[in-house]
């Protein structure tokens, strides 16, 4: 490659481009677009709410506990609290004892809860769909590991939370 080649490859980089200003502005987007095809059951719901619940329907052979809650989300325990305290009030998740340490407390699904998820994963196929068309698989696959470059450059900071793993838990999606 020739220097002004590289020359014109290094300015490109060097335009502070900001992608983390169109990664909140796409996030807005996609959550805008989700929230205008909801169903008439799931209008009520927040964006938060209908991450949680597909979260747990995806796990609900597993024992998922707050710590996972905090984990996948890369919230605080407090944010974690709040949002699943306020999930149980609305009769969308219940917290149940384990038999093998009463200080720990299974989050699980609501019947109401578990209705809604077909039509939150459809909602959210047809995003998908039309937010990647025109992408390869390959293009997919090279996206996804940007962003999972992205996130762990952010947790391995020590300066925002999700770095912690629980030992009988690998990584959840």
């Amino acid at each position: 490659m020739d220097e002004q080649k590289a020359g014109e490859m290094g300015d490109d980089c060097a335009t502070n481009v900001h992608l983390s200003v169109q990664i909140r502005s796409l996030h807005n987007l996609i959550r805008r677009y989700l929230n205008a095809n909801l169903s008439h059951e799931t209008r009520s719901l927040t964006g938060v709410n209908i991450e949680l619940i597909m979260f747990l329907a995806r796990h609900k052979d597993e024992e998922i506990f707050q710590y996972d809650v905090e984990r996948r989300f890369s919230i605080t325990k407090s944010t974690a609290s709040r949002v699943l305290g306020l999930m149980e009030k609305k009769g969308l998740i219940e917290r149940r004892s384990v038999e093998r340490d009463a200080r720990l407390r299974r989050i699980v699904l609501t019947d109401t809860a578990m209705d809604m998820v077909n039509s939150i994963e459809t909602n959210s196929d047809v995003m998908e769909e039309v937010l990647m068309e025109g992408f390869s698989c390959e293009d997919r696959a090279r996206l996804n590991k940007y962003f999972q470059r992205m996130r762990q450059n952010l947790l391995s900071t020590g300066m925002v939370g999700g770095c912690h793993t629980h030992p009988n838990h690998e990584e959840l999606k």
